[in-house]
């Protein structure tokens, strides 16, 4: 699933190729996603002739701002799910298999949702004061915009059994995080991904938070991680170059970076971890 530093990537991607333009054509191909949606004609509809004024990210989510006779101002939200891609072509005959949704804007590009698995979706929404789509207020503090706030969201939750990576993943605390750069951060934390928030020593919890830093800036100057599926691409179909800086995703039976250990995979609660034993305590 693509997460913080693949969204970002995107977000700068489509930033330039589409701001200050108008979607001169909406078309829907596969009505799930838009599934928060009754009809396509009430997705497409209000974003006939709008004109993109600004793309922002929250954690995972995109939010396009736009404006419109149909609306003064609204959002065009975007979330990637499983395997979802958002990709600019020029001609339609270029256009892969499974996409979705595909928005002719007016300089006659193609800006198409392509989404394998269909977890992904778009969908309408509010703005808020802030300018960013109302439904992303739910989440919790985005580490890239506001890396001073990292340390005070983690220290918050330190009271409670729950291991640490679950906090992580906890969208409504930090978000943009999944279980790759999970794994990645507390391994250049040196602490295990199972240790009960309440254990965790103020040294670690600061350590932890300067490594949410450092792991999802590197990833996206490195424009994000493609994995063997190669489900991740870029708005051009490039894939991501951080995959080949991992330290501990997608290392199992490999040797430690650190210590020379070994990296080891396991799994709970339906998820999969990957760390050194030796040196992650």
């Amino acid at each position: 699933m693509p997460e913080l530093p693949e969204i970002e990537t995107l977000r700068r991607d489509l930033s330039e190729l589409m701001i200050g333009k108008s979607i001169k054509g909406v078309s829907v191909a596969n009505r799930r996603s838009i599934r928060a949606h009754s009809t396509s004609g009430e997705f497409e509809q209000p974003l006939l002739g709008a004109q993109i004024r600004e793309i922002r990210r929250k954690g995972k989510f995109l939010s396009i701002a736009v404006s419109s006779h149909y609306r003064e101002s609204f959002a065009l939200v975007a979330h990637m799910g499983m395997s979802g891609q958002l990709r600019s072509f020029a001609n339609r005959s270029d256009i892969p298999k499974h996409s979705h949704v595909v928005f002719e804007l007016s300089d006659q590009s193609l800006i198409v949702f392509v989404d394998p698995r269909t977890f992904g979706q778009l969908y309408l929404d509010e703005l808020d004061k802030s300018g960013l789509a109302t439904s992303l207020s739910r989440l919790g503090i985005d580490p890239i915009n506001q890396p001073e706030l990292i340390y005070e969201a983690l220290q918050g939750c330190m009271d409670r059994k729950t291991g640490i990576k679950w906090m992580l993943l906890d969208q409504s605390h930090l978000c943009g995080i999944g279980n790759m750069y999970a794994d990645e951060i507390l391994f250049r934390a040196g602490v295990r991904f199972d240790r009960p928030c309440q254990t965790l020593r103020a040294e670690e919890v600061l350590a932890i938070a300067d490594s949410i830093s450092e792991v999802l800036n590197a990833a996206i100057i490195s424009r994000g991680s493609s994995l063997r599926d190669l489900q991740y691409r870029d708005v051009a179909g490039g894939l991501g170059g951080y995959q080949s800086m991992h330290q501990a995703y997608g290392r199992e039976g490999l040797e430690c970076m650190r210590c020379h250990g070994i990296v080891e995979r396991m799994f709970f609660n339906g998820r999969s971890s990957f760390l050194c034993r030796s040196c992650q305590r």
